[in-house]
């Protein structure tokens, strides 16, 4: 970084953003934010910080982290939230700050055309016409650049592999996409990454990113999950197959070995297949011919470790390149052993468990996660080296309990010193939003359900003039409402699958009046302002589903525990944080009205429900549409009620009497 910052505070920044970006609104919830953060930062603390829609919390992290003049990673969830610190946010901090600074967007490695293999493929067969064109003209070589989408086996041999990468021996070295992207993360002083790269480089102990001071966690609600995958294993009938080709066209490995281990796989996933006839099995116990198995791994990895290739032709750098295909080829071996392992000699901190593919086990897997992903998060994050201070933010990281952050902080292993706070939204939901409620549904899980909350979504629907997402919990629930109601509505409707998400979207955008019903992929990640979406539904409390082995695993730990619950400790919160963010599609903006229904009757009915209302935004409870004809109506009736008090927020939700009085208003 260039100029004199030491004279800079927050506040001028936020100043001359008043000042000097179009359309920018000053918010104090903004500031305040940032001045937490920066205190982080400053005392080298972790910081946890939930922050409302609206907030503005990507500027509010990068100001003070820039202000810093140190080293500094950004990692989101998604590709919109990394799309918008790179297109619209640093931009705008590039215009308006006096001094400058260098930012880079990083992507894993397979993102990345790789040249000499892409020279490689085209002398073994024609390529797509789009793909040619691209490859001559791209600047940085990323998939993300193409407007179509090539076939996943084509990327596969053309993209940047590290298992095949003969680095600065290379011919196309000084090109090459990736190490050119590496060279710009290297000189950044902002690094934007994502989730799944920020941990394959803590895991690898920094091999991947350079090092940085201070680390930004956006949409930080979602990496326990992310590292639930990253630091799992796995092995697979398929996968096994892959293997023992490569080995024999890669590395020309003795027919004996690959034979063998050819023969314990067929054996060792039939048995499987026979044993676990459910789409997910949980596995508690050793399984016969997984020492066998691994055994045969173990023979093949002996003889890769002791190749030096020395009868090859030495042309074209072979004998170097084979050394790289069998060190990868180890790499996979070892983790197909490891999992193994778990499968031979159960692992009370692990949980296995098989899934299939298809009824005919073509393609049968076997999973491995580590039921406390804590430790892997603090030795590999909290405790790396140079790593001074980290900043964990979402617009959901509270829930219930004394500690509105306790549960993320076990999750995540944050010991410690903390600066943690709720900053609210800059948004007066109690205004701008209504809750719906509704009285005598059945529970979620009665006989009846299904149909009577269909006929409630058409009600509410009717009402809202479509303009709605309507959110499940399943997509068993989603196709079945969807097929009672497609005919019967009056609005334009599609459901989760009639095509891309992206294409979803637009067409939601695109089209007045549309109703779109979707599962998991549309509960965050999507926003959409103004009157286009001016109603949300949610079936139910999204409690996880319990064919889900880690989660089941988890709840067992936690019943074995006296002091502990399962439920309270585990299924409530995460249940909490997700139907926030279901709730947090409708409003965006200070314009935006509208209405969320849930209609669960357990968060009246239940005390865990009471407190989960707690945890939603401070929206105006209603419990009856009679005579409703428009919800903008009854936003304008209670802005004209003298006695409307919006300030009073969640005071009007701690008690279940309390509910039943404000929804007589």
């Amino acid at each position: 970084m260039d100029g004199d910052r030491g004279q800079l505070t927050v506040e001028d920044i936020f100043a001359r953003l008043a000042e000097r970006l179009p359309g920018y609104e000053a918010r104090p919830q903004q500031l305040e934010l940032a001045l937490l953060i920066e205190r982080a930062f400053a005392t080298q603390s972790v910081g946890i910080f939930e922050a409302g829609t609206g907030t503005g919390k990507s500027l509010a992290a990068l100001i003070p982290a820039l202000l810093s003049g140190k080293k500094v990673v950004v990692s989101t969830n998604t590709i919109s939230l990394q799309e918008q610190y790179i297109n619209k946010d640093i931009p705008a901090l590039k215009e308006i700050l006096p001094f400058d600074f260098e930012a880079a967007l990083m992507k894993g490695r397979g993102n990345y055309l790789g040249l000499r293999r892409w020279q490689d493929h085209l002398l073994e067969q024609e390529m797509d016409d789009r793909l040619v064109d691209w490859v001559h003209t791209t600047e940085y070589g990323d998939i993300s650049e193409l407007e179509f989408v090539p076939h996943w086996e084509t990327w596969n041999e053309i993209n940047s592999d590290s298992d095949d990468c003969l680095r600065n021996k290379c011919p196309q070295f000084n090109d090459c996409f990736y190490f050119e992207a590496r060279k710009r993360a290297e000189n950044a002083d902002l690094l934007v990454v994502n989730h799944a790269l920020l941990l394959a480089d803590a895991a690898s102990y920094g091999n991947i990113l350079p090092a940085y001071d201070l680390l930004i966690v956006d949409e930080a609600h979602h990496l326990p999950e992310v590292a639930t995958d990253a630091f799992g294993l796995s092995i697979s009938n398929r996968g096994l197959r892959a293997l023992a080709s490569k080995a024999t066209k890669r590395v020309q490995a003795p027919l004996s070995i690959v034979r063998e281990l050819e023969y314990e796989a067929e054996q060792f996933f039939h048995k499987l297949s026979m044993d676990c006839t459910a789409q997910k099995t949980r596995i508690r116990y050793a399984v016969d011919g997984a020492s066998d198995l691994a055994l045969s791994l173990e023979n093949l990895k002996i003889w890769l470790e002791e190749q030096e290739f020395e009868t090859l032709l030495d042309v074209g750098q072979a004998r170097e390149r084979a050394k790289l295909k069998a060190r990868a080829l180890i790499s996979t071996t070892n983790a197909y052993i490891n999992c193994l392992n778990l499968l031979a000699n159960p692992n009370p901190n692990w949980v296995v468990w098989v899934e299939r593919g298809d009824i005919s086990a073509t393609r049968i897997q076997v999973l491995a996660a580590p039921l406390d992903v804590a430790p892997f998060i603090q030795e590999f994050i909290f405790e790396k080296t140079h790593l001074q201070s980290s900043v964990w933010m979402s617009a959901t990281l509270a829930t219930v309990g004394d500690d509105p952050f306790g549960f993320f902080k076990k999750t995540c292993g944050v010991e410690g010193h903390v600066i943690q706070n709720k900053v609210a939204s800059p948004f007066d939901y109690a205004r701008q939003s209504l809750l719906y409620l509704p009285r005598n549904l059945p529970e979620p899980n009665h006989q009846d359900f299904v149909v009577q909350s269909a006929d409630e979504i058409e009600r509410i629907l009717d009402i809202s003039d479509g303009r709605a997402f309507v959110l499940f919990t399943s997509r068993y629930a989603l196709t079945t409402v969807f097929h009672m109601l497609n005919e019967r509505l009056a609005f334009p409707s599609k459901k989760q699958g009639d095509m891309p998400r992206k294409k979803l979207i637009e067409w939601f955008v695109a089209t007045p009046n549309a109703v779109l019903f979707g599962t998991s992929s549309f509960w965050e990640g999507v926003s959409i302002d103004g009157d286009k979406l001016s109603c949300v539904i949610i079936d139910r409390i999204p409690f996880q589903v319990p064919d889900d082995p880690v989660h089941e695993a988890r709840c067992d730990v936690l019943k074995a525990k006296p002091d502990a619950s399962w439920f309270n400790d585990l299924s409530l919160p995460h249940a909490t944080m997700r139907l926030k963010q279901g709730v947090g599609r409708l409003i965006r903006t200070h314009k935006d009205t509208g209405i969320v229904a849930i209609l669960d009757s357990r968060l009246t009915s239940k005390r865990y429900g009471r407190q989960i209302l707690e945890c939603l935004p401070p929206m105006t409870i209603i419990r009856s549409l009679s005579g409703m004809s428009s919800f903008e109506d009854k936003l304008r009736q209670l802005d004209s009620d003298p006695l409307f008090d919006s300030s009073e927020g969640k005071s009007l939700l701690t008690r279940q009497s309390d509910i039943e009085q404000w929804s007589t208003r």
